[in-house]
């Protein structure tokens, strides 16, 4: 049994290659993957500003797909199950995994990033790791279920009020998840702070409040303490910088954000706001409220997917995703069996 792979081969590059389908083993279902999203994280772990493994190695950690093989023991899952991919995995036995926090485990890593990803037609994963799918998520948004999964496990640690005003800053689909969240879980005025003008307007379509450019000539001030919450979702030292000056006296904020290096900080200025400085990576046990707010609604995951390519073009579309990056949200790789013969960017 065949599976077509793309792999992770050096710097910036990338080669098909075809192997055996291995054995689905006690506890472990197969995947059949029918779409995969383009992450920053694939791009900076190609360039090496992302050491999270070496090549070769298939990346790919936003997932959705059907179960196609189901291992021994396996009760929860039936073939055809439409399903989408938890990518973390932790060691099982130690206290953090067995409390429900496996992103805390020592030995804790992720497909498409540690270990093979779904950069491949078929998978295997732990049964635990996969999340069934309403027919109302198509497998193209079920792909961004990781990614909300991150963001949604931030919002919960705000601890938010309602009114409370609160500010994200950075314009890429982190960015614009939070803003949909922070106005889910009660905040009252949102504001996106950004560089890219089309990422500026699509929040406020998505919920923003004020969408503010900071980028050139025509630099637009926010006003210094003057938000409750503040998402770092850019992570770099200048957007840092920018959130506390934005903080009241008191105020929280949540990083998010990776800068890839060690970056300052004005601990003084923190210190004297007594400000709360909340770090936040994976959070495993928000992924059925995530499937859950897709299906209503209340997360609106379509209008980022702004181009579709097919997995043969897979090279094309990490190219795209490096070229274009103000053009492109967010990139699909699709392999359902009904994508049109044309090419390229859709």
């Amino acid at each position: 049994m065949r599976n077509e792979i793309w792999e992770w081969t050096g710097f910036n590059a990338m080669e098909p290659r075809v192997a055996e389908r291995g054995d689905v083993g006690d506890g472990q279902v197969e995947v059949r993957i029918r779409a995969i999203g383009i992450c920053g994280t694939d791009l900076h772990i190609m360039s090496g500003h992302a050491n999270f493994a070496e090549p070769p190695l298939p990346l790919g950690h936003e997932l959705a797909g059907v179960v196609e093989r189901i291992g021994a023991g396996v009760t929860s899952w039936r073939i055809g199950d439409r399903v989408c991919i938890d990518p973390l995995t932790g060691c099982g036995k130690c206290g953090e995994c067995l409390s429900g926090n496996k992103h805390r485990c020592p030995d804790s890593g992720e497909f498409g990033l540690q270990y093979p990803g779904g950069w491949q037609q078929y998978m295997i994963v732990p049964s635990a790791n996969v999340y069934g799918l309403p027919d109302s998520i198509s497998f193209a948004e079920a792909t961004q279920a990781e990614t909300l999964h991150c963001c949604l496990g931030g919002i919960d640690k705000l601890n938010i009020r309602i009114g409370e005003h609160a500010a994200v800053v950075g314009d890429g689909p982190t960015g614009l998840y939070f803003v949909q969240l922070l106005k889910a879980a009660g905040a009252g005025k949102v504001s996106l702070i950004g560089m890219r003008e089309s990422r500026l307007q699509l929040g406020l379509a998505l919920g923003a409040d004020e969408a503010v450019n900071v980028s050139g000539a025509s630099m637009q001030a926010p006003d210094a303490e003057s938000q409750d919450i503040v998402i770092d979702a850019a992570g770099s030292e200048s957007s840092l910088a920018l959130c506390v000056n934005l903080l009241k006296r008191g105020g929280r904020l949540l990083l998010f954000g990776l800068p890839g290096k060690p970056i300052s900080a004005d601990v003084q200025t923190v210190v004297l706001k007594e400000l709360s400085l909340l770090g936040t990576t994976n959070a495993p046990r928000v992924w059925p409220r995530v499937i859950r707010m897709m299906a209503s609604g209340q997360v609106q995951v379509k209008p980022l997917l702004t181009h579709t390519y097919r997995f043969e073009e897979m090279d094309q579309a990490i190219e795209f995703a490096r070229s274009q990056s103000d053009e492109a949200v967010k990139i699909i790789v699709s392999l359902e069996e009904d994508q049109e013969d044309e090419g390229g960017p859709r």
